[in-house]
């Protein structure tokens, strides 16, 4: 992605969003990041409360392992029955892939009954359950589903098809070659091995996408989400942003309900999206229908650059976080070197140069001012983005749609 340095607008956005790529290999998002995309498939109220418990710092469900990693084992779980669900392959390769999957699966169930379950994390017994519902800080167990199915959907860049199955397969793939060729020679084995490597989407060591020449995604919504955690995840990790200088922007803004809301926000638009293309494929003959539905798309364009907006003002704030990281680092150095002033006079004043300790801190004093004027403009330029961002008036959207 890009450094601070190098300003995103919002027409690099929409062009990332069309060609659903992004510039260079980001890091996967963090699993805080990936709660917040995943709680915009709730309904408000859950998402409020994903988003309380998080600021207020109180535990939410985690994995042993990533949540891009939960993505990663439903797209090789769906790629899986998509092969399945043809119905043409032989028997023999159609039993190693049903115990793949199932495999799959119950690693998939183990993950959401972590989730949904929420042991250790929400209340389990009737009178702490009450408390937390008076707090409004109790999850129901059915938006705890719906946050389970977001995270199967966390954004991922360059996911294989069907590259993960085929590796964790290998084992089994084999075996099951070698039984049929000792059975039925070395031809029949050929013949299943290029069966299953067909159905698991790639031959043994098809070498995984790398990002080289940027990130691919599935689409443009999930390319936006992944734009909106990955500069959540940087402002939130940027030492400036934690720092007492930026005290009165945090309490302006909630990150983690603007990227919750923004997630919201793409789910209900390619939910619609969806919606209006079936819409058009089954009554599109109807030139009056037809006619309708090009209208409402148009009048609801507009709901897309805004959101684009909404993401480029969050890239701006990352961005100005960051660069004013860089200004408070040099003001520590400056400090430190300022606790030196009292040991140099000294040493200056035994050899009766007083003049060049005067000089030195003259000098050091005008450094400090100049870094302190700079982050006073960054904290300018921040709370204008934070403007952009937390607009007084919230947009509604409808139930569902997607330009």
């Amino acid at each position: 992605m890009t450094p601070a340095s190098v300003p995103v607008t919002t027409a690099d956005l929409r062009q990332w969003t069309r060609d659903s790529r992004l510039p260079g290999d980001p890091p996967p998002l963090s699993d805080d990041a990936a709660l917040l995309i995943a709680a915009g498939h709730t309904s408000p109220g859950g998402r409020a409360l994903v988003v309380r418990r998080m600021s207020a710092g109180l535990p939410l469900p985690r994995l042993s392992g990533p949540y891009v990693d939960l993505r990663r084992l439903q797209h090789s779980i769906a790629h899986l029955e998509q092969q399945l669900a043809t119905g043409s392959m032989p028997n023999m390769v159609a039993t190693v892939l049903r115990s793949r999957l199932s495999s799959m699966i119950r690693k998939r169930e183990d993950a959401r009954r972590v989730v949904v379950g929420g042991k250790g994390v929400f209340a389990t017994s009737t009178r702490a359950i009450r408390r937390e519902r008076r707090e409004n800080l109790y999850l129901e167990i059915d938006e705890r589903e719906k946050l389970f199915v977001g995270l199967l959907y966390t954004p991922v860049a360059n996911l294989p098809v069907g590259g993960g199955v085929r590796r964790a397969g290998t084992a089994a793939v084999d075996r099951v070659a070698g039984f049929v060729g000792s059975l039925a020679g070395r031809g029949a084995a050929q013949n299943v091995e290029e069966w299953i490597n067909e159905a698991l989407g790639g031959a043994p060591g098809q070498p995984a996408p790398t990002g080289r020449g940027g990130s691919t995604f599935s689409d443009g919504y999930e390319t936006l989400q992944f734009v909106a955690g990955h500069f959540y995840d940087r402002i939130v990790r940027s030492p400036a942003w934690g720092s007492d200088f930026f005290e009165l922007q945090r309490t302006q803004v909630n990150l983690h309900a603007e990227l919750a809301e923004i997630a919201a926000d793409v789910v209900a638009l390619r939910g619609l999206r969806v919606d209006l293309d079936r819409a058009r494929a089954s009554g599109g003959f109807d030139e009056g229908f037809a006619e309708h539905l090009e209208q409402r798309e148009a009048a609801l364009r507009p709901v897309w650059t805004e959101l684009l907006e909404r993401v480029q003002a969050l890239v701006e704030i990352a961005q100005t976080v960051e660069s004013a990281a860089a200004e408070l680092r040099i003001l520590d150095e400056y400090d430190r070197a300022s606790t030196l002033d009292d040991r140099i006079d000294h040493l200056l004043a035994r050899s009766g140069d007083r003049e060049l300790s005067a000089d030195h801190t003259r000098r050091l004093s005008e450094q400090v001012r100049a870094g302190e004027e700079q982050l006073r403009i960054y904290r300018d330029v921040l709370q204008g983005n934070i403007a952009r961002i937390a607009p007084q008036t919230m947009r509604e959207l409808p139930e569902r749609y997607e330009p």
